[in-house]
């Protein structure tokens, strides 16, 4: 979920006119069919003036040249992330997965309850943004929905909440515009290559949000027929790169019906292939997207934050832990390649121009990593 200029008219609101939402601005989705998009409509301008206005004042970039921290430390980790994403909301009023979105999944992993003032704050913002989407029949509204709802029912589980009256209206307002082949329909258009035109990944999003929801939510009447054709898309259109696939493995631990033992132990795999001598693994590697400026991203670039990030979490819900050696190396990278900002470091997929908020994303995926591993005290995702 990521917010840029240029939606078009709409009812003024407290919230700014910030247009489209793209869960991949950074976050850089490849089309589950693994198809690349069209290079011509990736290398189209950008408005860089409209998204400058957007990028954080008086923040750091994230670099790959910011000194390494050398040790894990949960507190800097904690200290940036509330940071960024209280930032994010204040200047910009809107949902964004790099930085709010994954924020409101991991934040709840680490501190204690009475540090809980920030994620509260954003998580407001998120929803409320959401909901004003929906009311004012953004034409990307279940973009929004979606996007918000997975981070709502993850970050809620993390805190042992039961299903919240938001998130509830906004699982009710997905299943009512669900399209006939259980997806949801978005605009297939946007300044950015990735998550605008996947409508199969937001509907993993949705599965993933729909496994953390408690009560076995899926057999709530409200929800059931929903389910059954989310289900249903899902399997008729099974992910062919490795970052969706790791995508639908985390979301299958706890939703039925998405993939058998067997998928799920070749999906492992299939991302244990592709880690690193170092131990990372690199996210151009997960899939194949273009840049801007048409060159491709090297699959044999350095290990990054997220993707390293990303691949624990996921096998570590499968079933892995630090008794594996895989793990253990992954679980080193993430040790060793935090940032003395607190951050980890992510180069955006698209262009050097942009400010790698990937790093937020892989901030928050390192937290959430950590945890799922059990390899510090954070609780249990």
């Amino acid at each position: 979920m990521t917010c840029a200029a240029g939606s078009g008219a709409r009812p003024r609101s407290r919230w700014p006119n910030l247009a489209v939402l793209l869960l991949a601005v950074t976050h850089a989705i490849a089309t589950p069919t693994g198809q690349a998009v069209s290079p011509a409509y990736d290398q189209a301008p950008v408005d860089w003036a409209a998204y400058r206005k957007m990028w954080l004042r008086n923040f750091p970039r994230a670099t790959p040249a910011e000194a390494l921290l050398g040790a894990y430390s949960e507190d800097k980790a904690k200290v940036f992330l509330d940071d960024v994403s209280l930032k994010w909301v204040r200047q910009n009023r809107c949902g964004t997965c790099h930085t709010t979105v994954s924020y409101l999944m991991a934040r709840p992993l680490i501190g204690n309850a009475s540090e809980r003032a920030a994620w509260n704050d954003v998580r407001a913002s998120v929803s409320g943004f959401a909901a004003e989407q929906i009311t004012t029949h953004s034409p990307a509204a279940a973009f929004f929905a979606a996007s918000a709802v997975a981070a709502l029912a993850v970050g809620d589980a993390a805190m042992d909440r039961p299903l919240q009256p938001d998130t509830r209206a906004l699982f009710n307002y997905l299943w009512t515009s669900q399209a006939r082949d259980g997806a949801w329909d978005i605009p297939q258009e946007g300044s950015l290559p990735f998550l605008e035109r996947d409508r199969p990944y937001l509907a993993l999003l949705v599965a993933l949000a729909i496994g953390y929801t408690p009560s076995h939510y899926y057999e709530d009447p409200s929800a059931r027929t929903g389910f059954a054709k989310l289900q249903t898309f899902i399997r008729r259109n099974l992910p062919s790169n490795i970052h969706d696939k790791s995508v639908l493995l985390w979301a299958s631990v706890r939703t039925p019906g998405l993939l058998n033992g067997e998928e799920q132990a070749a999906y492992a795999r299939s991302l244990l292939d592709l880690q690193k001598q170092d131990g990372g693994w690199a996210l151009p590697s997960l899939g194949t997207w273009p840049r801007h400026d048409g060159a491709p991203n090297d699959p044999g670039s350095d290990s990054d934050g997220y993707a390293t990030s990303l691949a624990a979490l996921v096998l570590c819900q499968r079933g892995y832990s630090t008794k594996d050696a895989p793990i253990r190396r992954a679980v080193t990278w993430i040790r060793q390649h935090q940032r003395v900002s607190g951050r980890w470091f992510t180069r955006s997929l698209y262009s050097d121009r942009f400010q790698n908020y990937l790093s937020n994303m892989g901030t928050a995926y390192a937290v959430m990593a950590m945890s799922s591993c059990r390899a510090t005290e954070p609780r249990k995702l």
